[in-house]
């Protein structure tokens, strides 16, 4: 029988999967509307820059009410509100920037719920955090494999309309099953237990806080410019392999459009990425030491930026591959240090200013993004120069503490259903 810690990892790697595809398909998308609009793929990039901004801002909100109303309920938000904002993007009148910009907005703050609010629900509630945050960081993946995979073959099959309703659909029918859970009192909470070795205090929690602070910013900006930046690259670098593939299939009478061949080739880096991400949570991250992984992930960061610079084609690809990597490896460590060093009854509002520091670099990435391809035809500046960024992560990283004698948790009891 599944326990109400299983259905939490459940429920909350769904969210995962969901919100991390929502919040970023519309960068394949755009490409398609581009041309259906007749306008810019820049022009239209930039619609998404306010929700980026709530994608961040709103955390601390909803981190407060998740500590407030309970994280279960809040979940339940966080799938409505995600659910009918992406069918209203689906919805919008042809050639509408404003009112897509307002229905991309609501994917921004309700997207904006998950991580302040399901990830600290996650690991008050199970037995190995590692393994737990590799099952949840794998699902998170997923859902970024999808953001390429699924409006490539929606749009294909039906209509750019589609790529926004269907998943929103989706989300709605989650949200729904989960409330029905909680009625049932089969889903609940519990407070966060302490690990082995690890002595909370006010200076520790505040040295803690101020690295990642500047470490979770810098990080930010990276992710999202991969996760943003990769279909461009990838558009013009893979120009030469998606020719070939699409002539090939043509030959047999299969006709395909170049966003499929693109979103195929994002999928391809989150895929690759969860795999490791829940391989680390096994092996790596429940045995070794946080602060010494957090390092050598944000060092090994400057040759990816590199190879997606640099590097043409597969080499590229690879680049985007290593960063995303790297960066899963590094957000289920920021996780568990914030977990262990917030009091639990604050912890919605501890992750909630996570990914307000986290997100809130979401705008400047897609305003670089924009800017340095207006500028320059490329992206090749912008990674050059996050390989710089990476350098200085690295160093500040080494202010982090590293006194966890025993990164393990004693083993608890089921979560009570509530």
């Amino acid at each position: 029988m599944i326990d109400s810690g299983q259905r939490v990892l459940l429920f909350s790697s769904i969210g995962h999967a969901l919100m991390h595809m929502m919040t970023a398909f519309y960068a394949v998308i755009v490409l398609t509307l581009a041309v259906s609009w007749n306008l810019p793929a820049e022009d239209l990039l930039r619609l998404y820059a306010p929700a980026t901004i709530l994608l961040g801002v709103v955390s601390l909100p909803a981190g407060w009410a998740s500590d407030r109303f309970g994280a279960p309920a809040m979940m339940v938000v966080m799938f409505l509100g995600l659910g009918l904002s992406s069918i209203a993007c689906g919805l919008v009148p042809t050639g509408d920037t404003l009112a897509l910009s307002l229905a991309l907005c609501g994917i921004g703050a309700f997207g904006a719920f998950y991580h302040s609010v399901g990830i600290g629900w996650v690991i008050r509630t199970a037995k190995e955090q590692g393994h737990a945050m590799g099952v949840n960081g794998l699902w998170g993946s997923a859902g970024l494999a999808l953001y390429g995979i699924v409006p490539g073959v929606l749009i294909t099959l039906a209509s750019w309309r589609a790529a926004f309703i269907v998943p929103g659909i989706v989300c709605l029918i989650v949200g729904a099953v989960l409330w029905v859970q909680i009625r049932q009192g089969k889903v609940g909470d519990r407070a966060m237990p302490q690990a082995k070795g690890t002595q909370v205090g006010r200076r520790d929690f505040w040295r803690v806080f101020s690295v990642l602070s500047v470490t979770m910013a810098l990080e930010g900006v990276i992710w999202q410019a991969v996760m943003f930046g990769a279909a461009m690259v990838f558009e013009v670098k893979l120009a030469p392999e998606i020719s070939a593939l699409r002539n090939g299939l043509a030959s047999w009478g299969v006709a395909t459009q170049i966003v499929l061949w693109v979103g195929l080739a994002t999928s391809m880096i989150y895929v690759v990425s969860g795999v490791a991400q829940y391989a680390m949570g096994r092996r790596i991250i429940d045995r070794y030491p946080l602060k010494a992984t957090y390092i050598v992930a944000s060092a090994l960061q400057v040759i990816a930026m590199l190879a997606l610079a640099m590097g043409n084609g597969y080499v590229a690809l690879l680049g985007a591959i290593g960063s995303a990597v790297l960066s899963s490896a590094a957000g289920p460590i920021e996780n568990i240090l914030i977990a262990r060093y917030t009091p639990s009854r604050y912890h919605g509002l501890g992750f909630g200013a996570k990914f307000v520091v986290a997100f809130g670099a979401g705008p400047l990435a897609i305003l670089l993004i924009a800017w340095v391809r207006e500028t320059t035809g490329s992206l090749e500046l912008l990674f050059m120069g996050l390989a710089v960024v990476s350098v200085v992560i690295t160093l500040v990283a080494l202010l982090l503490p590293g006194n966890e004698r025993d990164a393990s948790l004693p083993a608890p009891q089921v979560a009570p259903a509530e």
